[in-house]
């Protein structure tokens, strides 16, 4: 029989902060940005939007341990990814990402009612592992508008006329194409 020989020089790291998520071979502990949890419960979200356009009390998030496990991994390593993390809004970058399968990520999230409504006051932000690393969302929100100089309300995605322009012409120019003589 073969001598079985350790090919890795360093200990394994064992306990709750190993691995990914603590100190060892794949190095500290890393904290990313659009991740929280609900206040009761404790349950992860991905915060897709910090406001709804109207409603700045709300949110949108998504409880990723509901996705199947290729789209929960997916989902995850598009919010670890540079991008994801440079993102101001997630929903934005994942709008612009294919799932393992070819379907766009904030499409499927949205069409198969992943995407759940949240009070801000309800969701906490977790960027850290001390109750100094953690804030709730509506206080997160104040803190950016401050930052911005602008409210709240002011921070919600919102529709752009040009979008609205194009997808009218769209529609005449449909009409104009359908018309029978």
């Amino acid at each position: 029989m073969a001598t079985l020989m350790n090919v890795n020089n360093q200990a394994m790291p064992m306990g709750d902060n190993t691995g990914a998520a603590g100190d060892g071979q794949t190095g500290p502990k890393r904290h990313y940005k659009h991740i929280g949890e609900l206040v009761d419960g404790g349950t992860k979200v991905v915060i897709m939007y910090r406001t709804v356009p109207n409603e700045p009390n709300n949110c949108l998030v998504v409880g990723p341990k509901f996705l199947p496990d290729i789209y929960h991994n997916a989902l995850m390593k598009a919010i670890e990814s540079e991008g994801g993390q440079q993102a101001e809004e997630f929903a934005d970058f994942a709008s612009r990402q294919n799932f393992p399968d070819g379907t766009n990520m904030l499409a499927f999230l949205h069409n198969e009612n992943f995407i759940k409504k949240f009070k801000t006051k309800d969701i906490m932000v977790t960027y850290g592992n001390t109750p100094d690393g953690r804030i709730l969302l509506n206080k997160l929100n104040e803190m950016i508008a401050k930052d911005k100089g602008v409210k709240v309300s002011d921070l919600a995605q919102k529709d752009t006329d040009a979008s609205t322009a194009k997808a009218t012409t769209k529609k005449a120019d449909a009409k104009k194409t359908t018309a029978k003589k």
